[in-house]
């Protein structure tokens, strides 16, 4: 009995063993299991690895994946690991499946070549000697050292704080830079019998609030884009995704925008935000200088509904052409 619970335990152990040795994994037919030199080249691999000799992709218990580079170091060879997560593993077998296309992308599209070069800083710029011990966990949430390509997450988080800060640098000057000073008649001939509120606006203090608060809400909004790009890598366009949708829809969703950024600036500009009253008199201000962060806010506002109609657009275009994607792949051409 006692032979044989020993037999049970050694299979248990190597079975044990064998389940936690990292198999090779094979990104595409087109390199096989080994990336050599020549593939590496071809395919613009691991472009900022010196002395590369081969490569394997390993893949480990709990869809942990690792890159085993070979580097020459003198007469000897020198193993190191890259961390490869699921969403990388998906772009390099992205760019081995397409490298004709992305050959072609980065002659008519100038953010494609910064894309991919952040795209592979991200991955190299962490090497491991080992995969065994503390170095497999190296966090996914590490943000690389350089930014990724595009700016996009900027360009939106900037407008969206600069919406809020104009907003509220318009309401919070108004309120604390603008006065009543007493009443007057009206200046309508018609009207000599009414009485309206007369204001006085303290410069210093409107445009003070108003720029501080606009620069704030729109260098938070920057921040906050920048480090998106930063963590999160852009999305390559596929083969066959057009602009149709989203050239479409920004388009659409002008015509709203613009109806939406003018009627906010009707409401909120002409009344600094419920401040003053519409048949109010400002002497200190006859060129109505003081409207101006509202229209800024009306302008963002119009700007950023557009762009959420280009947003929406794109997505459309890019399940269009995953569709097709999927269909070509599924019909093995």
């Amino acid at each position: 009995m006692r032979p044989t619970r020993l037999a049970g335990t050694l299979l248990l152990t190597a079975a044990l063993c064998l389940a936690e040795e990292a198999t090779v994994l094979q990104l595409r037919s087109a390199v096989g299991d080994t990336i050599s030199r020549a593939e590496r080249d071809s395919f613009h691999l691991f472009p900022n690895t010196a002395s590369f000799r081969h490569a394997v992709m390993l893949q480990l218990p709990g869809s942990l994946h690792f890159a085993k580079i070979a580097q020459a170091d003198g007469d000897s060879l020198l193993q190191v690991y890259y961390r490869i997560m699921p969403g990388q593993l998906e772009r390099i077998r992205f760019l081995i499946d397409y490298r004709d296309f992305m050959a072609e992308q980065q002659k008519v599209d100038s953010t494609i070549a910064p894309s991919l070069k952040a795209f592979w800083r991200e991955i190299e710029a962490h090497p491991l000697r080992d995969i065994s011990g503390p170095n497999v966990i190296s966090g996914p949430d590490e943000s690389p050292p350089h930014p990724s390509l595009l700016s996009e997450n900027r360009y939106h988080m900037t407008v969206l704080g600069a919406t809020a800060g104009s907003a509220l640098g318009g309401c919070v000057g108004s309120w604390a830079g603008i006065k009543v000073t007493g009443e007057a008649a009206a200046t309508n001939c018609l009207e000599q019998n009414i009485r309206v509120p007369v204001y006085s606006v303290s410069h210093p203090v409107f445009w003070t609030t108003a720029c501080c608060l606009t620069a704030l809400g729109t260098t938070g909004g920057y921040v906050a884009g920048d480090r998106l790009d930063r963590t999160r890598p852009a999305t390559l366009p596929l083969p066959d995704e057009d602009k149709e949708w989203r050239t479409s829809c920004a388009i659409g969703a002008a015509i709203p925008a613009l109806a939406a950024g003018a009627g906010f600036f009707l409401l909120a500009g002409p009344l600094h935000y419920g401040r003053t009253d519409l048949l109010g008199d400002m002497p200190d201000d006859r060129s109505a200088l003081t409207i101006l962060p509202m229209a800024l806010t009306g302008v963002c506002i119009a700007v950023e509904i557009t762009t959420i109609g280009y947003y929406i657009g794109r997505i459309i275009d890019r399940q269009n052409a995953e569709k097709v994607e999927k269909k070509r792949r599924e019909s093995g051409r």
